[in-house]
């Protein structure tokens, strides 16, 4: 048999090779899944931290490229590849860049930040939310945009990955409510109408100093009675908005986690109304809820593991959960297994 030479590159000029060809990462239109990312709240400088991609989504097969001169053009993300010569189809990848068989990008991870429902931002033939604010962690070289790969999963900003169905029900009434309630915060403290919750909260904490000081000191030389008074007033509806606000967005994490119904949410939200503590103590000690379908399945493994061996054991349970479970609750099981791994 001959042998086979393996060329491995040596230089950084042969480990990539940048495309002068821009390619269209995302923009505006109404994609195969019925949503739209509005290209005019595409948060680049996120995707500039790490901007990589891989041939059609494929991560398992590794780092395929990177972009390079990424801007916001009119309604469109643009990008140049440059292509990692070192993956397993690096040389590849880039041979089908040049001739012309890869000509389509596709951002893949989407995070997404804020969506609407409102009907007068969707486009004809749009069934989908519009998804107002986003970053993708990746994009990838395709043969067909929009393939099956591509946009089909969708992440909040923790990083849970959101069903496309679900943002066309409940989220976007709780939305409109915090941002409502938010506009309704920054107009009181005259701030911007986009200013974010560190900023609210940080204005806030000035006009409490401020009442603090007045307190203090000699009046007179800081500002009449009367405007104290007003001031304590403002204060006080500020810290009450903010409160109905911070209410509004646990019940909203609730109801995304399964911890409470559609019924109970808005039962909870007029009971514990101003007193968010409260509430986010309450919310912490109830559990998800879980469907009898999977209590029964996860009854059905744990039965299924009473029966293994000890190498079932190290094999389907590396981390050794289930056998220190095995142990505190079947001990005479544990022992018998031991003993026909290990002997007495």
């Amino acid at each position: 048999m001959s042998e086979i030479t393996v060329y491995l590159p040596t230089t950084m000029t042969e480990q990539f090779k940048k495309i002068d060809k821009e390619y269209v990462l995302s923009d505006s239109s109404v994609n195969e899944y019925g949503f739209r990312l509005l290209t005019t709240g595409y948060q680049l400088p996120e995707f500039q931290k790490n901007p990589i991609g891989y041939y059609m989504h494929q991560r398992d097969k590794g780092v395929a490229l990177k972009w390079d001169d990424l801007k916001v053009e009119g309604d469109a993300l643009w990008g140049k590849p440059v292509i990692n010569l070192l993956n397993e189809r690096g040389a590849q990848t880039c041979a089908e860049v040049e001739n012309g068989f890869l000509n389509a990008a596709s951002v893949g991870h989407i995070v997404v930040l804020d969506y609407s429902t409102d009907p007068d931002q969707m486009l004809p033939g749009q069934t989908g939310p519009t998804i107002t604010r986003w970053y993708n962690k990746e994009c990838s070289l395709v043969d067909i945009p929009g393939n099956g790969n591509a946009l089909t999963k969708l992440y909040d900003a923790q990083e849970n990955e959101i069903n496309l169905v679900d943002l066309t029900r409940e989220r976007p009434v709780l939305n409109n409510l915090h941002l409502n309630l938010t506009r309704e915060l920054n107009k009181a403290l005259n701030l911007s109408a986009d200013a974010d919750g560190a900023t609210m909260l940080a204005a806030i904490k000035t006009m409490n100093e401020r009442i603090a000081t007045a307190k203090e000191v000699d009046l007179e030389n800081i500002l009449l009675r009367s405007d104290k008074d007003a001031l304590q007033v403002q204060l006080d509806n500020l810290n009450n908005a903010h409160a109905k606000y911070e209410v509004a967005a646990l019940l909203d994490r609730a109801l995304e986690d399964g911890r409470v119904t559609i019924l109970l949410k808005e039962k909870l939200a007029a009971d514990y109304a101003g007193k968010p503590q409260e509430l986010k103590s309450l919310l912490s000690a109830m559990p998800a809820y879980r469907s009898i379908a999977e209590h029964l399945k996860q009854t059905n493994r744990d039965n299924a593991a009473q029966q293994w061996t000890w190498d079932d054991f190290e094999t389907k349970d590396p981390a050794g959960n289930k056998l220190k479970e095995l142990k505190a609750d079947n001990p005479d099981r544990y022992q018998q297994i031991f003993k026909e791994k290990f002997g007495s």
